[in-house]
């Protein structure tokens, strides 16, 4: 629902600090985000309204500490489907709940994606559901360097 024409109008110093400030605390209550922005509360919830409608803002969430439920193995997995089955391993992709993001990409592979499981033993069992319709190669993160974050805006 497009509460406006800010949609025609790009990014400003203001919308940026909101989205960042937001990305540090999702929780963050309009009335400190309006004292740390510098703005009455209804301007910045009007802003954050008007954010979401151009998709700047496209949801909320939480983030969560897969390790806590005993998931500590993190591998990335470059997968080359075979000739035909590039759907069928896009959409085996989706299906696969060990994998948390996949992207469709170039060069020789068409797929890098993010797997997380409890142990070796499961990384093979979700690798050799790929195999009959790809190949694959595993690379296990043993450390974050970077932890996601907000591109530069």
């Amino acid at each position: 629902m497009n509460r406006s024409r800010y949609v025609t109008r790009p990014l400003d110093a203001t919308d940026r600090a909101i989205i960042a400030a937001l990305n540090d605390n999702g929780r963050m209550t309009v009335r400190d985000l309006a004292e740390q922005i510098g703005m009455s509360s209804p301007s910045i919830t009007e802003r954050i309204h008007k954010l979401e409608d151009t998709g700047a803002i496209r949801g909320y969430t939480i983030v969560v500490d897969p390790t806590v439920f005993g998931l500590g193995i993190f591998a990335h997995v470059r997968v080359r489907a075979m000739s035909g089955e590039v759907k069928r391993v896009a959409q085996m992709l989706i299906d696969t709940p060990e994998v948390v993001e996949a992207d469709h990409v170039t060069g020789e592979d068409c797929f890098l994606a993010k797997v997380i499981v409890s142990d070796l033993q499961e990384l093979e069992t979700v690798i050799g559901r790929f195999l009959p319709f790809s190949s694959t190669d595993t690379a296990i993160i043993q450390s974050t360097t970077v932890v996601k974050r907000l591109p530069k805006l």
